[in-house]
């Protein structure tokens, strides 16, 4: 298990840049998308990465916007495999960003 400190450091270390927050003990995000189709088919691609990593966000989607919170709930803690699930999804955000821009 990590501490709120060691959390924050590897935020800024692990995750750069990405704006995720640390909040009542979990990892949060949120991701803004042009239409509610578009929001649900991101979460359809988080889905398959958590599944291959078996480990699993709290989703919440209102209309556009998805907000991801991840937190390892057999421990009670933010652990090494909710920054490995947050690269991931990160990493998404950076290919649909991409295929986006090249639209336009």
């Amino acid at each position: 298990m990590l501490s709120d400190d060691d959390v924050k450091k590897d935020i800024i270390e692990e995750l750069g840049k990405s704006s995720w927050e640390l909040k009542d003990g979990k990892l949060v995000k949120s991701f803004q998308f042009p239409s509610f189709i578009k929001a649900i088919d991101y979460v359809n691609e988080i889905a398959i990465i958590a599944e291959r990593l078996d480990h699993h966000p709290i989703i919440t989607i209102n209309w556009k916007t998805v907000k991801l919170s991840l937190k390892s709930f057999d421990v009670d803690a933010i652990t090494k495999r909710d920054f490995t699930l947050a690269k991931e999804i990160d990493r998404v955000e950076e290919q649909l960003k991409k295929i986006e821009n090249n639209k336009n």
